[in-house]
């Protein structure tokens, strides 16, 4: 789940990233998710993901430092493909009642589409918290994911500038909740609960809104 835009602007270490000569890096980086999808976060040593890329670990290694950096990019590259997911589904008006229901809508769709990616950005998370120059990015990757949430919000017809502390407070809401949600269903592949506990979600966001 979303941009996270971090990778490339919130490195604390070593130098700046590489030059990405040829779409090395993008390359690398595509490769990386796959096998992080196939093997695991944990599991996927640079050696395999030099392989999957089709170069030699030197060549890796010339253009990222190490596993961190490459995970890193690859957090910034599903941010950045989730935004833009979100703002061409909602460019256009709605009220913030119907956007509360389709918003999750959206967002399932997104998990069920590609469970394998939301998996890793799972794991990533944690991963990071394992890596003390890295650990501060899975703080900012939540924040990330929430104020894509309350911008969508926000942009709702009946909501006024006014209400941007309510609509974060809202947004907070439906992402911790949500994240809930989707760590059950990971776990248990139980679609129908899902949807019974996203259902119960959206009442309860509506209710939230209106009595706030």
């Amino acid at each position: 789940m979303g941009e996270y835009q971090l990778a490339e602007q919130t490195l604390p270490r070593k130098s700046r990233p590489r030059p990405n000569s040829e779409g090395r890096r993008e390359q690398i980086v595509n490769a990386a998710l796959k096998v992080m999808i196939s093997d695991g976060v944990y599991n996927a040593t640079t050696r395999k993901i030099a392989e999957a890329a089709g170069v030699n670990v030197a060549t890796l290694h010339y253009h990222f430092h190490d596993k961190e950096e490459i995970i890193l990019s690859v957090m910034g590259v599903l941010a950045s493909n989730y935004r833009g997911r979100l703002d061409e589904r909602f460019g256009a008006p709605q009220t913030l009642h119907d956007r509360i229901e389709d918003l999750l809508a959206f967002i399932w769709g997104e998990i069920e589409s590609a469970p394998g990616e939301q998996l890793v950005l799972q794991e990533m998370t944690l991963y990071v918290l394992r890596v003390p120059q890295a650990a501060h990015l899975a703080a900012e990757k939540e924040r990330e994911i929430k104020q894509l949430y309350a911008e969508c919000l926000a942009r709702c017809s009946d909501v006024s500038a006014e209400d941007t502390a309510r609509i974060a407070e809202l947004s907070n809401f439906i992402y911790a909740c949500f994240v809930g949600i989707l760590n059950q269903w990971l776990a248990t592949r139980d679609t129908d609960q899902l949807l019974k506990t996203t259902s119960q979600l959206v009442d309860a966001a509506r209710a939230i809104w209106r009595a706030s």
